[in-house]
C-alpha cells in the first residue's frame, strides 16, 4: 500500500477543484487585460450599490417637511433635459393668435426668436448650483417663525391708507389672524407704527432693510419693488404666511382658506391671472417643464404657503426674483411667477381654485373697464376683490362714477368656461380715456383695464350683492378726500 503524504493529497485535491470550477464557470472575459477603466466601473457599480441613485417623488407636495426633499432634489437634477423646441411642442391652442399672452411681439426679442439650448442649460445650471449648493439650511432656521397670519408688504403713504381699508374689511369679518406689515428702512416712522398698530389686536412690522433678515434683498428706489414680496414671505415670523396685496381687499375671513382641502392637501395656494406664459417663453425650458395649455400665469396678490414644507422652495423663488431678477425680468413679471416657476422647477405640484378669476369694474355708454379680479375660495365662493387696476382710474372719473352711477363696481364678466382651463378666453388689457366724461380735461389720465370681449357685463349683484356699499364703509374711496 502507497503511502501517500497528506500536503500532496491536498494539493491534488486543490487543483482538482480548481479545474472542475473552470469547466463549470467559464467566462472568456477573463482573458481580456484588466484596463483602469475597468476598475473606475467595478467602483462606479459598488458605489451605485451603496449609495443608489435617489427616485424623483412624483407626489412631492406630500413630503411632510422641507428636508424630506433634499433627495428629491437630487433626483431633479439626474432627469431628461429638456430642449427649448421640447417643453414649448405641449402648447398647442387652435386659434394661437387669440391667445392673450403677456409680452407682445416686438416688445421682446425672445417673443420671435427662441434663446438658444445653450443659454437655456447655461441658466440651468446656475438654479442647478443654487439649489445644490447655496440655499439656506432649514434646520437652521426653523425655530424661526410659527403659526399663521396675513403678510402685507406696505410702507409708503398711500400703500398704509390701502391697509387701513383692509383692516376694516377683515374687522367686519370678525378676522383673527395676527398681521405683519413689512416695510423698508426709513419707510415707516415709529409712530405711523403705531397708528396703525391701533387698528389691530395683533401687529407685527419688519424692516426688510435690517441685518437680522433670513433673507437678504435689496430695494430699487422708485422702481415697483416686486422682490420684496418674495423676501416678506421668507422673512416672515408665520410658518403659514398669507401674502396679501395691499390693494386686496378680503371678502371672507382669510382663515378658512387654511380649512380648505386644497390647502390641507397641497400646503399652498396659488391664484391664477388673466394671461398665459407663451409656449417659447424660456422659463419653461430653464425649469425643464412643458408648456401647460391648462394654466395660467399666477397673480400673486394673494398667496398661501407653509414654510415648514416649503422652505428651499421659496428660496429659489427669491434667487430668481432678487440675485438674477434682470434677467428673469426680461420674460416674467416680478415676483408673481417666480413662485409658480420655482415650484414647476423642483417639480411639486400646487394648490389653486377650480374657479378662474372673475373680472369686476364699470359698464358706460357700452364700454366695458375691469379693474378688479374676484378671487375665489377653493370651493367657489370670492375670497377676495383685488382692485389691482383701481389705482389707474383717474379722480375724476372715480368721482363722476360715484356720484351719477352709483360707484366704480357696477357690473362683473365670469366665463362660462372658469372651470375648464384648458379652454382658451379672448381676454386681454386695454384702455379707457374716459371719452363719456362730461367735461372731460384735456389731460384726463387714460386707466388700464380688462375685459373677456366674449363674455356679456352682469350686475354685480348677482355674484356679491350690497359690495359697493361695503368698499363705501370701509374708507375704499380715500384716495378721493386727498
Amino acid at each position: 500500500m502507497t503511502i501517500v503524504h497528506r500536503p500532496f493529497r491536498i494539493l491534488v485535491a486543490a487543483v482538482a477543484a480548481g479545474l472542475i470550477y473552470c469547466l463549470l464557470f467559464w467566462n472568456e472575459d477573463w482573458t481580456r487585460p484588466f484596463h483602469s477603466s475597468d476598475r473606475s466601473q467595478a467602483s462606479s457599480a459598488a458605489d451605485s450599490a451603496s449609495f443608489p441613485i435617489p427616485e424623483l417623488v412624483e407626489d412631492a407636495h406630500t413630503l411632510p417637511v422641507a428636508d424630506a426633499f433634499l433627495p428629491h432634489f437630487k433626483a431633479i437634477m439626474q432627469i431628461p433635459r429638456l430642449t427649448m423646441a421640447e417643453a414649448k411642442s405641449a402648447c398647442n391652442w387652435p386659434m394661437m393668435h387669440e391667445v392673450n399672452f403677456q409680452f407682445a411681439v416686438g416688445q421682446s426679442d425672445w417673443v420671435t426668436q427662441d434663446r438658444s439650448d445653450a443659454e437655456i442649460e447655461m441658466r440651468r445650471g446656475e438654479w442647478y448650483d443654487f439649489v445644490d449648493k447655496g440655499m439656506l439650511p432649514y434646520e437652521k432656521y426653523k425655530d424661526r417663525f410659527e403659526g399663521r397670519g396675513i403678510v402685507i408688504v406696505a410702507g409708503n403713504q398711500k400703500s398704509l391708507k390701502r391697509v387701513r381699508v383692509i383692516l376694516r374689511a377683515l374687522t367686519k369679518l370678525r378676522c383673527q389672524l395676527p398681521i405683519e406689515v413689512h416695510y423698508w428702512g426709513d419707510e415707516m416712522t415709529e409712530e405711523s407704527q403705531k397708528r396703525i398698530a391701533s387698528l389691530w389686536h395683533k401687529m407685527h412690522f419688519n424692516d426688510l432693510s435690517a441685518s437680522s433678515n433670513i433673507l437678504k434683498t435689496n430695494h430699487d428706489g422708485e422702481f415697483i419693488n416686486y422682490q420684496l414680496k418674495t423676501a416678506a414671505v421668507i422673512n416672515s415670523r408665520f410658518a403659514e404666511p398669507l401674502l396679501l396685496d395691499s390693494d386686496n381687499i378680503p371678502i371672507m375671513d382669510p382663515a378658512l382658506l387654511y380649512e380648505s382641502t386644497t390647502y390641507k392637501e397641497y400646503g399652498t395656494l396659488f391664484w391664477p391671472d388673466i394671461a398665459r406664459t407663451r409656449p417659447n417663453n424660456p422659463m419653461w425650458a430653464i425649469t425643464n417643464t412643458q408648456c401647460r395649455v391648462n394654466e395660467y400665469e399666477q397673480e400673486s396678490g394673494q398667496l398661501i404657503v407653509d414654510k415648514r414644507r416649503y422652505f428651499y422652495h421659496l428660496q429659489l423663488a427669491a434667487w430668481f426674483n432678487n440675485e438674477h431678477a434682470d434677467y428673469y425680468n426680461q420674460f416674467l413679471l416680478g415676483d408673481k411667477d417666480m413662485f409658480r416657476f420655482a415650484w414647476h422647477a423642483l417639480k411639486t405640484k400646487y394648490g389653486f381654485p377650480s374657479k378662474w378669476l372673475t373680472s369686476v369694474g364699470t359698464m358706460t355708454d357700452g364700454y366695458y373697464c375691469g379693474h378688479s379680479f374676484a378671487q375665489h375660495h377653493p370651493d367657489g365662493r370670492i375670497a377676495f376683490m383685488h382692485g389691482g387696476l383701481v389705482k389707474t382710474i383717474a379722480k375724476e372719473v372715480m368721482q363722476w362714477q360715484r356720484a351719477s352711477r352709483g360707484g366704480i363696481f357696477q357690473v362683473y364678466k365670469r366665463s362660462d368656461f372658469d372651470e375648464q382651463h384648458v379652454v382658451n378666453v379672448n381676454v386681454s388689457i386695454k384702455y379707457d380715456i374716459g371719452n363719456y366724461l362730461p367735461n372731460r380735461p384735456l389731460n384726463l389720465d387714460t386707466a388700464a383695464c380688462t375685459d373677456l370681449y366674449d363674455v356679456i357685463a352682469r350686475p354685480m349683484d348677482e355674484i356679491l350683492p350690497g359690495f359697493e356699499e361695503t368698499f363705501e364703509d370701509i374708507g375704499g374711496y380715500w384716495m378721493l378726500e386727498e
